[in-house]
């Protein structure tokens, strides 16, 4: 007797919670529309153009500093692979850790440059941004530059 009563709360308790999550999960039908062209001014759009433009600059810099980079270090492979002397090898790695973090720091320093101009105008055309931090592949591992994010209007 106790086993079937026991069974049938059982059931009625995985019958109510199945059936009673659907209730939560109801749609109202309503959608949430925005029409981006009514709320975009013209200055805002060429305020968009204008962070679209920076950006596309930003990452070229970027890709002439990873074929750059690359080159770099392939040539200190080579001539690391030719040299047998150990203080020949510490000279050359020294060097070429010495390019590698000027080029890294050129890079981030134009970047910061285009990034922070770019985000003065697009403010003052209304727009409201902040920097991304994207990673960037480079030989020696990845390193964080900032093109801009555009958050609103």
């Amino acid at each position: 007797m106790f086993k079937k009563s026991l069974i049938a709360v059982l059931f009625s308790f995985i019958m109510a919670i199945v059936l009673g999550t659907s209730a939560f999960a109801v749609n109202n039908g309503e959608v949430l529309k925005a029409d981006v062209t009514t709320e975009m001014t013209p200055e805002i759009a060429s305020a968009l153009l204008e962070v679209e433009s920076t950006n596309a600059k930003i990452h070229t810099e970027i890709d002439k500093a990873v074929a750059k980079s690359e080159k770099m270090h392939t040539k200190f492979l080579e001539q690391q692979a030719k040299q047998t002397d150990p203080a020949k090898q510490a000279k050359l790695k020294a060097d070429y850790d010495k390019k590698y973090e000027k080029l890294i720091a050129d890079l981030k320093t134009k970047a910061e440059k285009m990034t922070l101009k770019g985000i003065e105008k697009a403010e003052k055309a209304g727009l409201v941004v902040e920097i991304e931090f994207v990673e960037v592949s480079f030989p020696k591992g990845p390193e964080s530059i900032d093109p801009i994010l555009v958050v609103g209007w």
